[in-house]
């Protein structure tokens, strides 16, 4: 279906007809789009500027036993500073006054809002991973979560893959000495629940007996092992042809993650502004075409440090 601009109610090509209140939620997404990223970090605050620059902890602090009166050793490990820079995600949505009086008293959100919270959610997440929908991006925020040199590889050949695959990510975050699995979280392809679901355990003897596969995790196994998890649309998927940079999933040590909110999304409606569409030559006039225009902003920030050592991207290259 084809993005419109302004949204048209004229024809069923070009966005459909404007719904009453009660059907407004047909027109949710299928796909629930969560700023997955965001969700695992374990350092999110609010911020009123547009840098912030944090100490971090480096190395690991040593202690030791002395005698009475003895000299007590010195630790090692030292501070870091982080700079985090907060950006900019936008969008704004034009309609005809005609659509406005549609919509009973001018509430827009049934239809609007949550779509547009979604996009802008989508776009927050997969400049955070560094990913979109599978692709590659160039992020605008100050780390993406894919580009870190830690990998395990996904072994689909076997029926515990997965699990096998979140067990060596954890592995790889013990062995750099973050070791609390408390603190670990994972970021899973958007198919990677029904991936689990349909996991099947076969045995060995006869053939009727090899044929019955029963579930291979049942209501008391998590193959995730008790980790927090998120789902993002922006991995690849796991049912995905295998290939070299496909990222099917995340383990992350969730204190190495920052998330600072400036602004929370907020909307500015205007009936009188110039608004330039990008690929039309000239700008619209909103009073002139009799249309009003929402501006939805938020201004974030996010970064991970110790990326290639906290963080551990699940691949599916072969």
């Amino acid at each position: 279906m084809a993005n419109a601009i302004p949204l048209s109610g004229l024809t069923s090509a070009a966005g459909g007809v404007l719904l009453p209140p009660e059907q407004g939620e047909i027109l949710a997404n299928g796909v629930l789009q969560k700023t997955a990223a965001f969700e695992v970090a374990g350092d999110v605050k609010a911020t009123s500027s547009r840098r912030t620059e944090f100490p971090i902890w480096k190395g690991e602090p040593t202690a030791g036993f002395v005698g009475e009166g003895g000299v007590k050793p010195v630790t090692g490990a030292e501070f870091g500073a982080g700079t985090l820079n907060v950006k900019k995600i936008a969008s704004i949505v034009l309609f005809t006054d005609e659509q406005i009086e549609d919509v009973q008293n001018g509430d827009l959100n049934i239809l609007v809002d949550s779509g547009v919270r979604k996009a802008i959610a989508r776009v927050a997440d997969a400049h955070a991973i560094g990913r979109d929908k599978g692709s590659a991006v160039s992020g605008s925020f100050d780390t993406e979560l894919a580009d870190t040199t830690s990998t395990v590889e996904l072994d689909l050949s076997k029926q515990d893959g997965l699990a096998l695959a979140v067990s060596a990510a954890m592995g790889t975050l013990e062995a750099n000495g973050y070791d609390d699995p408390a603190e670990m979280s994972v970021i899973l392809a958007a198919d990677a629940a029904r991936h689990v679901r349909d996991a099947r355990q076969t045995s060995g003897g006869t053939a009727s007996a090899t044929a019955q596969a029963s579930a291979l995790y049942q209501s008391n196994i998590d193959p995730l092992y008790n980790l927090d998890r998120a789902f993002s649309t922006n991995l690849n998927k796991i049912g995905e042809t295998a290939g070299a940079g496909k990222v099917v999933g995340l383990v992350v040590y969730k204190p190495n993650l920052h998330v600072r909110v400036r602004k929370d999304i907020e909307i500015s409606v205007s009936r009188e502004a110039s608004v330039q569409v990008e690929g039309e030559e000239k700008p619209r006039n909103l009073w002139q075409e009799n249309l009003t225009g929402l501006r939805y902003e938020m201004r974030i920030g996010w970064m991970a440090h110790d990326l290639s050592r906290a963080v551990v991207a699940i691949t599916n290259a072969s």
